[in-house]
């Protein structure tokens, strides 16, 4: 009896494992395109970015940051992060009409710019 019940336990605790294990963390991939001639190629999950600069004054540069994000609509997200240089970083995608608007503050310097989203298939 005693082996009986340890092997469900076993059999239960193993199916729980996998049922776990099957989760996987959705994963956001776009490239940013901005009027100032900035591009960043963006991968999201629900508490990270990960941005790469691929034109303009970032180009070559990455860093992954953790983020908050809200729904401010069904299509329409902002999401907010500080990045590793201090800079606050807030990020508004509006997906129906693929437009992007960031602004950020660092000491001495800020910036709002507008552009357009690129969606990346994995």
């Amino acid at each position: 009896m005693k082996l009986t019940k340890a092997i469900l336990a076993g059999i239960f605790c193993l199916s729980l494992g996998n049922a776990y294990a099957s989760e996987t963390t959705k994963l956001e991939h776009y490239i940013l395109r901005y009027e100032s001639g900035d591009s960043y190629d963006i991968q999201l999950t629900s508490s990270t970015i990960t941005w790469t600069g691929v034109e303009g004054s970032d180009t070559g540069l990455t860093e992954t940051d953790s983020i908050k994000r809200k729904m401010l609509s069904n299509d329409v997200e902002i999401i907010q992060w500080n990045e590793k240089s201090t800079a606050f970083v807030t990020l508004v995608l509006d997906r129906p009409h693929l437009k992007v608007v960031s602004s950020g503050k660092i000491a001495g310097d800020d910036w709002l710019n507008y552009g357009v989203i690129e969606e990346k298939n994995n």
